[in-house]
């Protein structure tokens, strides 16, 4: 009956234990969890796709949006993943994590840009414009069209486009790598990786 009694007591403060050890927040819940870099996701995207993984490294850019968009960094300039702090998330990133070291857990998802995506952003562009008109009657719509950017310098640079600033350019370049990647793979359409986060800490440094 002791031995019982005091296998019972054991028993009870590992659990009490381990329930204690589980209550830590964040993207490093569990330190079993294997972190990724950039590069190891980005590398193989689709075997990642639709899952939910750990990645790490120092956030590059955050969105001067509110926050909703924070870049990871690779080991290139070019090589960086998007994390969105919305909807799942439920917060913004705050700015005291520019340059910071993070880990972030989130579901890996795919962003396609095919002919339908770009009309929608010719259409958006084109309100855009009018809207300038309406503000400033000097303002034509070739001048408009010039200035027109789609994405933060950050993101245009993700999508391979970082010396691409009209609107116009960034149109015919998709296009062109849609042609592309048509004719060599049969998609008509580009794929861009993110991260829909979860939650995140900001490692040691």
């Amino acid at each position: 009956m002791k031995k019982t009694s005091i296998f019972t007591l054991l028993a009870v403060i590992c659990m009490v234990m381990i329930s204690c050890g589980g209550a830590s927040k964040g993207a490093a819940e569990d330190s079993t969890v294997e972190a990724f870099n950039v590069d190891q996701v980005l590398a193989n995207p689709d075997s990642y796709l639709g899952d939910t993984i750990v990645i790490e490294g120092v956030c590059s850019h955050l969105c001067a949006h509110g926050g909703r968009k924070a870049f990871i960094a690779g080991s290139a300039d070019s090589i960086m993943l998007r994390c969105e702090a919305f909807p799942l998330m439920g917060e913004a990133f705050p700015k005291s994590v520019v340059r910071r070291p993070l880990q972030v857990k989130g579901i890996l998802r795919e962003e396609r840009v095919d002919e339908a995506a770009i009309q929608e952003m010719i259409r958006k562009n084109e309100e855009a414009q009018a809207t300038a008109a309406a503000a400033n009657t000097e303002l034509t719509d070739s001048t408009a069209n010039a200035k027109a950017e789609s994405g933060c310098a950050t993101e245009r640079t993700a999508k391979g486009q970082r010396n691409l600033t009209t609107f116009e350019d960034r149109i015919n370049d998709f296009r062109a790598k849609i042609a592309a990647r048509q004719e060599k793979e049969g998609k008509d359409y580009l794929s861009y990786y993110y991260l829909d986060a979860i939650s995140y800490d900001v490692l040691p440094e």
